[in-house]
């Protein structure tokens, strides 16, 4: 399921952003306040980072009658509903990453479909690989098994109508970060199953016409291939087939992370890291 909707441009930054200050030194900020604090390594494999525990979800918290009034078949029809709920939450948030340009939230998540790292990003402190498997990164610390909520999540891992785990695809960290879900994260975690993602990635028009345009063209030319042959209609069946999946995907060209310049910069960064993050910066050496 993939939903494509367009932003329209508004003045100044986002309230969840990524701003940049010198050339290795992130900041994830929510309004003015630090969320997550990050320092591109010296051979530039990596980034070590610290949460700051000032996160707030850009969605309301999730209610269990409206969990269950959605259907619990993962089918298309399930997909789109919660894809529209997160899309009307986070167009009328004042929490959230969205700015002007064309967003896409898709429950196909490919890079997450054989391994996740969500345990090596569980700390407050650590170190995000851009060399390892795609990492997710909560923006606030994972409740226990035994919390209130998380036991409540529990029950429908098992059911299977737990809601998706809102995730946002970030080119800085050659990861995602969570925006919603967390302790629905941990119940499955505590259940020992991967929880449904709905992914959130911007989308360059431009690098997906050019995709676009490259897929056309080669399946103009696999067509006159295949054409030159008796008994054709199987292989074009199947090549026909390729050709839409491979259009959809083309049609989602993903755009890098628009990351705004820090105000105050390394000075700024600095301050903003012994204040939210004591000890941190002194511990990287």
């Amino acid at each position: 399921m993939d939903l494509l909707f367009d932003v329209a441009p508004a003045p100044g930054r986002p309230p969840l952003r990524f701003e940049v200050a010198g050339t290795r030194l992130l900041v994830m900020r929510q309004g003015d306040r630090p969320v997550v604090l990050g320092r591109v390594d010296d051979g530039h494999y990596g980034v070590d980072y610290a949460r700051t525990g000032a996160y707030r979800s850009p969605v309301p918290p999730l209610r269990a009658a409206h969990a269950a009034g959605v259907a619990a078949d993962r089918d298309e029809t399930w997909w789109a509903r919660w894809a529209h709920h997160f899309r009307s939450e986070l167009s009328g948030s004042a929490y959230g990453p969205l700015h002007g340009g064309r967003w896409l939230l898709s429950s196909r998540v490919p890079r997450l479909r054989t391994r996740w790292r969500w345990e090596l990003c569980a700390a407050d402190e650590g170190y995000v690989d851009y060399e390892g498997d795609w990492p997710v990164l909560p923006l606030r610390t994972p409740a226990g098994p035994g919390d209130g909520r998380v036991k409540a999540y529990r029950k429908q891992v098992r059911d299977g109508s737990l809601p998706p785990v809102l995730i946002w695809w970030v080119s800085c960290l050659c990861g995602y970060v969570v925006l919603d879900g967390h302790d629905r994260l941990a119940a499955a975690l505590a259940e020992d199953r991967e929880p449904p993602w709905l992914e959130l990635t911007r989308v360059d028009p431009v690098e997906a016409a050019a995709l676009t345009r490259m897929v056309v063209d080669r399946y103009l030319e696999r067509e006159a291939i295949i054409r030159r042959h008796p008994g054709t209609a199987p292989a074009l069946t199947l090549l026909g087939q390729q050709f839409g999946a491979d259009l959809r995907e083309a049609e989602h060209g993903e755009a890098r992370t628009v990351a705004w310049p820090s105000a105050g910069g390394t000075a700024a960064w600095t301050r903003a890291a012994e204040e939210c993050a004591p000890g941190w910066l002194a511990s990287l050496g």
